[in-house]
């Protein structure tokens, strides 16, 4: 092993055990709270990716910035569900709350990563076909977010 490897497996191990902390909910309110903040993210993502796929319709950009906007949407909203998911439901009402948000970000992530493939595959005319699912699943997380915030 180089010199300085050592360290540097450290810092990873030490940024994984950081990022994998998160802090008890003990009641549902909280928690309520959490899945409507976890809603509005994964719901700008869900926008912004919208609105790329209506700039690749209108031919006002290119393939690459696409792919890195499409991929970085993905990513933001993958992130949410994942931290999201790794709370504990302090109870059941909290464990049905987090199965239908889970299901609903499933499906946003679908359509955003079939976003991102097309636009690395060159395929922007199909960007806003593919995106058009979004329009209703921002609707159903903005319920959500009314619902629960």
């Amino acid at each position: 092993m180089r010199r300085g490897g050592g360290a540097l497996i450290l810092a990873v191990l030490l940024a994984v055990l950081l990022c994998a902390c998160v802090g008890p909910v003990r009641s549902f309110e909280v928690y309520e709270g959490k899945a409507a903040t976890t809603a509005e993210s994964v719901a700008s993502a869900a926008q912004t990716a919208r609105l790329a796929a209506g700039e690749a319709a209108d031919a006002r950009a290119f393939a690459p910035y696409l792919s890195i906007v499409l991929s970085e949407v993905e990513r933001d909203a993958g992130g949410s569900e994942d931290v999201f998911g790794a709370i504990q439901p302090p109870d059941g009402r909290s464990a049905e709350l987090r199965t239908q948000l889970l299901a609903l970000i499933d499906r946003v992530t679908a359509v955003l990563a079939d976003l991102r493939i097309a636009a690395r595959n060159g395929e922007l005319g199909r960007l806003e076909d593919i995106a058009a699912p979004l329009g209703e699943l921002g609707e159903q997380l903005a319920r959500f977010v009314e619902a629960h915030a």
